[in-house]
């Protein structure tokens, strides 16, 4: 095994391979990893599947490995079932250490150096199946039920032998310590700005308006968003893969689908509030429009209850209903635009180096 060196080191520090589900959408755990690609200098990402067209520009300059062929990346949810034995023949070699970035499947890969993994959230698949399986066949739901008790014995071997835990919040934490039994150490996610230029989609959005930045998942809950949008008298963005299902201008939503990190500036920076209705483990996208000065109503639950300042950057629905929610983006709308850059300020990407950095020197270290 290679000698531990000094990671903060400059000429001494070790090479980390980093580690990703599946590099096939844009999301916030693939914007965590182009953080990390940028903080830590890293050149080299081992992966399930890859879908250039589909993700971040900033993978396009790596090398990225990826186990299964280009021709089914697309296809790899439906792949659910051939998952686990996938991830466990995907081999990460050719570093001092790996930063691994999992949901669910990156844990499971076969490391041959020290390995630090960074939980966005144990698998929604197994321990979270009321959000999960919402978007399954009823006969792929019982298949997964059958075989959720072995997979879940596999998962938690998998992820007892990291060197470390990393968990992305405190909701986090909690999960990983109900799921495995395991302790880890909450690191926020680093927070940059999504774009430097903005620049405004092709469509008109009439002002005043909301957003909310939320893939085609149900815990999202983005009817819940538009429902409160529209009862605070707002327009609604919807930003995100399947959102054009929902576009209906004449009655103020619009279903923008992916837009260009540039088009996501210009709407975080042109909405009145970005709205928060699902539960989430974290909450990255209501911190990118922060540092625009877009302050965020959310319900009080999840990884809201630290992204969100209330009177500082935000404010929290009383309930989970469109009438408590239309009241916290009526209270937001107040907030001073500073206040918010101030809060969200706090979790930029510096900050999250250093920490993560203690904690994988500690692991090469302990190798």
């Amino acid at each position: 095994m290679t000698a531990a060196r000094d990671i903060r080191n400059p000429g001494d520090e070790p090479r980390i391979v980093l580690a990703h589900d599946y590099l096939v959408q844009v999301g916030g755990a693939e914007r965590v990893v182009t953080e990390w690609v940028a903080g830590f200098g890293a050149d080299r990402v081992v992966t399930l599947a890859y879908r250039p067209e589909s993700t971040y520009e900033a993978f396009r300059g790596l090398e990225v490995r990826a186990t299964i062929p280009s021709a089914l990346s697309g296809q790899v949810e439906r792949m659910l079932p051939a998952l686990p034995a996938i991830a466990a023949r995907t081999t990460v070699a050719g570093g001092d250490v790996a930063l691994v970035s999992s949901s669910g499947w990156a844990h499971r890969f076969r490391f041959e150096m020290p390995h630090v993994v960074y939980v966005h959230s144990p698998a929604r698949w197994l321990y979270a199946a009321e959000d999960y399986r919402l978007r399954l066949s009823a006969l792929r739901r019982a298949g997964l039920a059958v075989s959720t008790p072995l997979l879940r014995a596999g998962d938690a071997e998998a992820m007892a032998r990291a060197s470390a835990i990393v968990a992305n919040s405190e909701v986090t934490r909690e999960r990983i310590r109900a799921a495995y039994g395991l302790e880890s150490t909450v690191i926020h996610p680093p927070v940059e700005p999504v774009a430097t230029d903005a620049a405004a989609p092709a469509r008109d959005l009439n002002a005043p308006f909301a957003v909310v930045v939320a893939r085609d998942r149900g815990y999202k809950n983005v009817p819940l968003a538009v429902e409160a949008a529209r009862a605070a008298g707002l327009g609604i963005a919807v930003v995100g893969s399947g959102s054009e299902s929902l576009d209906d201008p004449a009655r103020g939503v619009h279903g923008l689908g992916r837009v260009s990190d540039a088009e996501l500036c210009w709407v975080y920076r042109h909405a009145e509030v970005v709205i928060g209705a699902g539960r989430e483990d974290f909450g990255l996208t209501v911190l990118e429009a922060a540092l625009e000065g877009t302050p965020a109503a959310t319900v009080a639950a999840g990884g809201y209850l630290e992204t969100v300042r209330p009177g500082v950057s935000g404010a929290h629905a009383a309930s989970a209903t469109a009438a408590d929610l239309a009241a916290a983006i009526t209270a937001a709308r107040g907030i001073d635009p500073e206040s918010t850059r101030d809060w969200a300020r706090g979790f930029r990407r510096d900050a999250h180096v250093a920490r993560l950095a203690t904690v994988i020197r500690e692991a090469v270290q302990r190798a």
